[in-house]
């Protein structure tokens, strides 16, 4: 698993690279994110692990409409429209669409897009986007029985969209709800696992669909704690800088979601699961142990993002906070640990 994980993460950054000469390293690591998750979904349904094309473009979209969606420098008329033209590029594709065409992976021809003039300054990376859906298309065909894979694609763009709410406009007089916030939160990140595990498998259970919706709650709100500063100075409203607004402190958010990893839903064991961990009689299936593995990680990555706000935090909770984790704080907040580990196992250091 270790030596797959390397491969696949030299590939797709490879990949990213002869695709894209402009892309950054930081870029490459924030697309990345996903395709460890996404490995270990392959392995959790016993498939054969490797970075795949809808898997490379899947997460090869995060860092491109990142700068489209959440750009203050784009105006919300061309985000509406970019909005527009994206979805129905997800859910019914192009027009010239063939399914018997296998996406190359060069670059398409800007000039093909014929995009309105509120677009054209944006069309650079609005190709790539759409380059993106056709290393989905090589793998899942529209038009038959993997429209789920499509479906969901576009369920996360409109949560993407959704994301707009969490703005608050100062110059307006908005100010978006704690409920309003938690909904979007959890919208948007259910729809990124569920559409991660469309893209894996083809196919969901129900069982799955719950699985997925419940994990990617909880790494959204990973990645919101990670980002707090940035989504400060932005006056973007998540779970954890609402509550900083409201004269609060972030133990109780904090605290509710290590608690949400450690609840019974992330541990699911599901029916189908047969392949043992272990040639011990513990019942631990080779699924199971990722999961529960997948879940302690991120308890991880919350004291990491935890250790850098302090002042965030009351005396008592912030020292708690530290007693839960294995390195201590002072070293912990320096590692770095997604970065290091990213490194570690790109090079198979050990």
């Amino acid at each position: 698993m270790y030596q797959c994980l390397g491969q696949v993460t030299t590939e797709f950054t490879n990949k990213g690279e002869i695709y894209d000469s402009t892309i950054t390293y930081e870029e490459l690591f924030k697309g990345g994110h996903v395709v460890w998750f996404m490995i270990a979904f392959q392995a959790q349904l016993n498939l054969p692990l490797g970075l795949t094309d809808s898997i490379f473009g899947y997460n090869m979209l995060y860092p491109y409409t990142d700068d489209l969606v959440d750009s203050n420098d784009i105006s919300r008329e061309a985000k509406k429209e970019f909005a527009k033209i994206f979805h129905e590029r997800l859910l019914f594709g192009e027009s010239k669409y063939d399914p018997k065409v296998h996406f190359d992976g060069r670059p398409s021809n800007i000039a093909d897009l014929d995009l309105s003039p509120l677009l054209q300054p944006y069309a650079d990376r609005i190709v790539k986007i759409f380059d993106m859906v056709k290393f989905i298309e090589n793998d899942w065909q529209r038009g038959g029985e993997y429209e789920g894979v499509y479906m969901a694609l576009a369920t996360i763009h409109e949560s993407q969209m959704k994301s707009t709410l969490q703005h608050a406009k100062v110059e307006d007089g908005y100010e978006p709800t704690m409920a309003q916030i938690e909904q979007v939160s959890a919208e948007k990140g259910g729809a990124s696992l569920i559409a991660a595990g469309f893209l894996v498998e083809g196919q969901m259970t129900r069982a799955k669909l719950a699985y997925l919706e419940y994990i990617g709650f909880a790494l959204q709100l990973l990645d919101d704690l990670q980002d707090l500063h940035e989504d400060m100075k932005n006056n973007h409203r998540t779970i954890f800088t609402q509550s900083l607004v409201e004269g609060k402190t972030l133990d109780e958010p904090t605290a509710r979601l290590i608690q949400y990893c450690y609840c019974a839903p992330a541990d699911e064991k599901f029916s189908d699961d047969k392949r043992t961990a272990s040639e011990n009689q513990s019942g631990i299936t080779f699924a199971h142990y990722i999961r529960i593995s997948m879940m302690r990680f991120s308890i991880v990555l919350i004291l990491e993002a935890a250790s850098r706000l302090e002042k965030y935090y009351s005396k008592e909770i912030y020292s708690e906070l530290s007693k839960l984790s294995p390195i201590p704080f002072d070293q912990l907040k320096t590692i770095r640990v997604e970065e290091r580990l990213w490194a570690i196992v790109q090079n198979q250091s050990f």
